[in-house]
Formats: structure tokens, C-alpha cells, sequence
């Protein structure tokens, strides 16, 4: 069994704890592995997390909901592959998203809503992430796990309330240690988990927030949750577009969130999505010039 297949494995056992007592067809989803198989800032992260404001990660198993039952068998009748669960087929195509290079658009439609554009290959940790805002294009790159966070010249224009001393265009700030990932990618611990730019955070934020996962009319994988804590909740919807090499090209969230963390009610919405696309592509990273190391 290769790296694949035993991961796909692993999180088949992990995701049916939820599944009526029989064995998973992991046969039917291994092979249909092996067909398949051919992150900003910190700045970032604060600017997306804030329209969501309420977080809980606790640890529970998804539940599924199977869109029909197990085929019935006759004597002369040849046999027929089960069925395959909602959460099943997407933990499938989770697995065969991993480990492998892409390109990624985020895009928020809230009130001032931003758009990340990078690709990122876990393979060498190496990647990069933009942000283009009136005043700068925040910048983030890692090279072999060193990562480097700066401002480029803005797209347009700068405005006139925006003149003036400011930052310096192309200076980097070099942060010590080694990174597996961009800082855009929550890591599936909290809210934003289900449209971090990392396939496999997907399936840890909906795990961790007990998700329910069902099917679309046209086969494609939906999923709701809500989480809550003493200041507040969330309610998500959210859609699961696959490409045809069946790994993960789309997700759409739609979050409905409340809190007290002020000391009054705020309540508001938000749709956020996520394309990952050119699976494979290869992604290289040049050190910025003009470096200042950063001590912690």
C-alpha cells in the first residue's frame, strides 16, 4: 500500500465513526485514489478571522448523513460496490489534494473583503501569498520553510489620505525558524479552517467542528456546522466543488455569526471562497533583495 493509499485509509477509519456497523468500502475509494493522484501575514489572518469573531475547536467525530442504502444482493446477481458516504468520497478527495502543488485565490465579500492570490508546494515548503490593498500589496513568501513578510507598491494609485511617509516598498522581514506552511493557513484549529488554503485543513475544521456532511443534488459534497461559546456562535453552510482529477477545487462558505465580546450584540454575515487550481504546477520563490532580520 502506498503513502496514499495508507492515508487515505487511516482517515476513512477516522471519518466513519459516525457510519452504520459495516466494513467502509475502502476499496472502492482506493481506487478511485489512485485515479486521482496524476498561505499572508498575520495582518492577513486578523483581517479574515475578524468577520467571523467567534472560534471553538473542540474535538468530534463528522457526521454523516449516506444519500442512500447499501444495495441488496440476490443469489446470480454479481455483486455491487456499497455505497459511498458524502463524507467518505470528500475524505477521499482531501487525500488526493495532499502532497501536491497549487495555485489558490480567497476571496472575502464582506465590507472592505480582500482577495489572496499565491500557489504553495508542500513538498518544499516553498510558496507565496498577495494581497493588494489601496496602499501597499501585502506580501508573504517561503523558501525552503523561511518565510519573509513585506509591502509592495500598490496596484493603483495611492490615496490622497495615504500620502506621505510610509512604509518601504520591497523591504522584507526575515522571521527565524522553519514554517510548513504560509500564515494565511488557520490549520483547520478554528472557524476559518474550511476555506484555509490547505486541502487536508479542510477536513480537520469540519471534523473538530462536528460537521454535518451531506450531498448536493448533483453529487457534490455540502457540509453545516455550529459552534458557540460564551460570547457567541456560528453557523456555517458551505460547498465542496471537486475538479476531475476528483481533488478539491472549490469551496464556498457562508458564515452566520453573533457576539457579545463587545458588551452589545453583533451579528452579521459573510461568504468567502476558495479556489485551488493547477494542481502540480511548479512553484518557485526568489529571496527578496532588501532583507531585515527579525529577533524573537
Amino acid at each position: 500500500m502506498n503513502n496514499l493509499d495508507e492515508r487515505l485509509a487511516h482517515r476513512l477509519h477516522d471519518i466513519v465513526d459516525g457510519e452504520s456497523d459495516s466494513v467502509p468500502p475502502v476499496g472502492v475509494l482506493l481506487d478511485r485514489g489512485r485515479r486521482a493522484r496524476r498561505r499572508r501575514t498575520a495582518t492577513m489572518v486578523s483581517a479574515t478571522c475578524a468577520l467571523l469573531a467567534v472560534g471553538l475547536a473542540t474535538v468530534a467525530t463528522v457526521t454523516t448523513t449516506p444519500t442512500s442504502g447499501r444495495p441488496s444482493v440476490t443469489a446470480g446477481q454479481s455483486s455491487q460496490p456499497a455505497a459511498v458516504s458524502p463524507a467518505m468520497e470528500l475524505a477521499s478527495a482531501v487525500t488526493a489534494s495532499q502532497n501536491i502543488s497549487y495555485r489558490m485565490r480567497l476571496t472575502d465579500d464582506g465590507p472592505g473583503g480582500l482577495t489572496y492570490e499565491g500557489a504553495f508546494d508542500p513538498q518544499t515548503a516553498t510558496g507565496y501569498v498577495r494581497c493588494p490593498q489601496d496602499d501597499s500589496v501585502t506580501t508573504e513568501l517561503l523558501i525552503n520553510g523561511t518565510r519573509y513578510e513585506g509591502g509592495e507598491r500598490p496596484l493603483g494609485k495611492l490615496p490622497a489620505d495615504k500620502e506621505g511617509p510610509s512604509e518601504t516598498y520591497g523591504r522584507y522581514g526575515q522571521y527565524p525558524g522553519k514554517y510548513d506552511r504560509l500564515s494565511l493557513y488557520d490549520g483547520g484549529d478554528g472557524v476559518l479552517g474550511a476555506v484555509s488554503p490547505d486541502p487536508a485543513a479542510l477536513f480537520t475544521a469540519l471534523k473538530s467542528a462536528n460537521a454535518t456532511i451531506t450531498e448536493n443534488p448533483d453529487g457534490s459534497p455540502h457540509f453545516t456546522y455550529t459552534v458557540a461559546d460564551k460570547l457567541g456562535s456560528t453557523s456555517a453552510t458551505g460547498d465542496v466543488t471537486l475538479d476531475r482529477d476528483g481533488r478539491i477545487a472549490k469551496v464556498v462558505l457562508t458564515v452566520a455569526w453573533q457576539s457579545t465580546a463587545k458588551g452589545r450584540l453583533d451579528k452579521g454575515t459573510s461568504t468567502m471562497t476558495l479556489e485551488l487550481f493547477d494542481y502540480g504546477v511548479a512553484v518557485k520563490v526568489k529571496r527578496p533583495a532588501d532583507v531585515v532580520k527579525i529577533k524573537r
